[in-house]
């Protein structure tokens, strides 16, 4: 409202020109401003008899809003009796305080920016001073009379505003002005509250993970509840710099290791930093985390195996770290890795020519042996193994015949040292040596595989070779369920494409239109299923099936696939029953996955750890 619209005319005086849109004018071009009467307005009684307008330069200096919050009370409490209806789950409003210095409900306030008049100006503004022409009032009069002013607004504005909650917008509506002198003396009369539609809310379970519900078991085998595809569980955020430098992780029965730079290892030489968590319940629970030095680079390495478990102790690097508490002691084998754990000796390898063996006794160390060796990857055991054990493992045979695997180099004859003594044996065959071999470690000994001649050699813990034999050519992919095999199973594979430590194999068949054969150990049934579509473009004509890692369940029905060769790199679970598959872009993010239960697998970026799990659960 104008400085001008405020004031009173005198008479013989020219009437200006109305601020007003020319659409909103008289019909007959006047440029007096013609407003509606009162009786036309809907449901609304006509007005009775006005009493004369009090001095408009005192009102407007009285609080506009005085009383405005008592007058509106009545309409509040209606509209939050109505939304404990409509809003089931919200707290009921209570009233609107009189007090300006309490704070006024959410509801009532949504209600008073909307009736409040535009013609009231806010406060602090100066309107123009308007004629005394108009008489003489008491103050409860003035009041009064803006009280009346503000309960017309209110009423006329809320109910327009509250036509069309959560619907479509809601057209503005001209609340017209009442001309000076006709101002009610007597209150209006109230309008029957309107109903508020109720809007669509989604539910608060929709919004963020549902959490773990599974059974928190491991026996070794997919569960069948995958066939309803993958969600996530949750996360954990990780405070990577850089995916190179993503943490290292490591879970150990239901508790999940991670390790990963310390914020100051750039200023005061490297430092690591250790969280655990426990995984079993509907969220991770946080355990402990510690931070203590390290001799090793404060960029972490992908040296495999990353850390050795024992019964109280967990090993990172030349970090021990106690299970229970988070506390860290410096191990003495310095920049070396810890390799295995075995009838407790720690053994250690340098990743050049050297591997040591220690003991723990009385919270001191004592160094058994160290021997030379052939030069050693500085990868570990990461591309040693066939994939037949569970990756990592380099102990075979126990007691005074236990061995570990030395991890050398892709150009060096295996070779393997005794826990207890150090002793070194080379693994080589009758006819001398061989390129492009595997070598996986048994529970009772080691195979060498040289592939260039399909050529497979046995050998006890000792190192003392017990049989060869001529592999088959294209064997199916092993379902890895964390079992360690014996020499004998390996060999019953690799001749007879039997895997009796497994829970069953997978091959491709077909060529071009590749078909998917599931074959269960329990019982030597067979599925088929096809190949799913998004796999096709990857897929190579000849249907060789070469995956990162493969589960089946027990009963044959689900089936997870991460890359059905080098070139894809999607992981799939697919439904045997009925052939349908499912994908997810967060497995394909993911830069390392690992199994936690039966239903529930990990992954990790420079981002976050992501648990994912059946949807159904």
């Amino acid at each position: 409202m104008s400085n001008d619209d405020c004031r009173v005319t005198p008479p013989g005086e020219a009437q200006p020109r109305s601020s007003r849109a020319r659409s909103e004018e008289s019909p007959s071009g006047a440029d007096a401003f013609v407003l509606p009467e009162f009786d036309s307005l809907p449901d609304l009684a006509p007005l009775p008899g006005l009493a004369p307008l009090p001095d408009l330069d005192e009102v407007l200096k009285a609080n506009p809003l005085a009383g405005f919050d008592e007058a509106l009370a009545a309409q509040a409490d209606t509209v939050s009796s109505s939304g404990a209806d409509t809003f089931p789950n919200e707290t009921p409003a209570t009233k609107a305080s009189p007090t300006p210095s309490k704070a006024t409900p959410a509801s009532a306030a949504t209600a008073s920016s909307r009736a409040v008049p535009d013609d009231i100006p806010p406060r602090g503004d100066s309107p123009a001073p308007a004629s005394k022409e108009a008489g003489d009032t008491s103050k409860s009069s003035k009041r009064s009379v803006a009280a009346t002013l503000a309960a017309l607004g209110a009423t006329i504005g809320t109910a327009f505003s509250t036509g069309h909650v959560g619907g479509t917008t809601t057209p503005h509506v001209h609340t017209p002005r009442v001309p000076h002198g006709s101002l009610p003396s007597a209150p209006l009369p109230s309008l029957p509250s309107l109903p508020m539609p109720t809007p669509s809310l989604p539910s608060l379970s929709s919004l963020k993970p549902a959490g773990y519900q599974g059974s928190a078991q491991d026996t070794h085998a997919l569960s069948p509840a995958w066939a309803s595809g993958a969600t996530t569980a949750w996360t954990i955020p990780v405070s990577a710099q850089s995916a190179d430098a993503t943490p290292q992780f490591h879970v150990d029965g239901s508790t999940l290791y991670i390790a990963s730079d310390a914020a100051n290892s750039s200023k005061n030489g490297s430092a690591v930093t250790v969280s655990a968590y426990e995984l079993s319940g509907s969220t991770p629970a946080h355990l402990w985390t510690s931070t203590g030095p390290t001799q090793n680079s404060a960029r972490l390495s992908f040296h495999t195996p990353a850390f050795v478990s024992g019964e109280d102790q967990v090993f990172f690097h030349d970090v021990v770290i106690d299970k229970a508490t988070g506390a860290q002691t410096q191990a003495p084998w310095g920049t070396d890795f810890p390799l295995a754990l075995a009838d407790d000796v720690t053994v250690t390898c340098s990743t050049t020519t050297t591997c040591s063996g220690w003991m723990r006794e009385g919270g001191e160390w004592t160094n058994l042996w160290t021997t030379s060796t052939a030069t050693q990857s500085g990868y570990g055991l990461r591309d040693h193994d066939l994939d037949y054990a569970p990756a990592g493992t380099a102990v075979a045979g126990n007691g005074v015949h236990a061995s570990v695997l030395v991890p050398t180099a892709p150009n060096e004859l295996p070779q393997i040292l005794n826990v207890h003594t150090g002793e070194a044996a080379t693994l080589s065959n009758p006819d001398g040596n061989a390129d492009s071999r595997k070598v996986e470690v048994a529970t009772d000994g080691f195979v060498v595989y040289e592939s260039s001649g399909s050529r497979g050699s046995v050998f006890d813990s000792d190192g003392v070779l017990q049989a060869t034999f001529t592999a088959e050519q294209d064997l199916p992919a092993l379902s890895r369920d964390g079992r360690q095999p014996t020499t004998s199973d390996i060999q019953t594979f690799m001749t007879h494409k039997r895997a009796a430590w497994a829970t069953g194999t997978v091959s491709m068949t077909g060529t071009g239109e590749c078909t998917i054969t599931v074959a269960l150990t329990a019982d030597d049934s067979t599925r088929e299923v096809p190949l799913p579509d998004a796999a096709r473009r990857s897929v190579r004509n000849d249907c060789s099936f070469t995956p990162k890692d493969l589960r089946v369940s027990a009963d044959g029905s689900t089936l997870y696939v991460r890359s059905f060769n080098s070139q894809d790199t999607n992981s799939y679970i697919i439904n045997t029953a009925d052939g349908s598959s499912s994908s997810t872009k967060d497995f394909t993010r993911a830069t390392r996955l690992t199994w936690v239960f039966d239903d529930m697998l990990i992954s990790i970026t420079d981002k976050e750890i992501k648990a994912f799990v059946p949807a159904s659960s």
